[in-house]
């Protein structure tokens, strides 16, 4: 039996982004170390995890949701996206 069920918004688009991935993709996607929601950074092509301090980079559409294909956040990087509100964390 195949169930629908409705995906978590965990993901906060950046100002002025226009989603180039799949909206639902970027719905289901979480940080693979904290487990918590990710900020879509459309201009920088990455999701940005601010728990981790950590860019996970976006290819062809495809994210790459791997701790060795992860960039660190700079400072300025880091303060930027901690004035959005902070995704909330899917449940356990």
């Amino acid at each position: 039996m195949l169930m629908m069920m409705k995906a978590p918004q965990n993901i906060k688009e950046s100002k002025g982004a226009t989603t180039s991935v799949s909206g639902r993709l970027l719905s289901l996607l979480v940080c693979p170390l904290t487990r918590a929601g990710l900020i879509y950074d459309a201009r920088g092509m990455r999701l940005i995890s601010l728990q981790a301090g950590l860019c996970y980079p976006i290819k062809g559409q495809v994210p790459i949701m791997l701790e060795e294909a992860a960039t660190p956040l700079t400072e300025g990087e880091r303060a930027k996206f901690a004035n959005k509100p902070p995704p909330p964390s899917p449940a356990s």
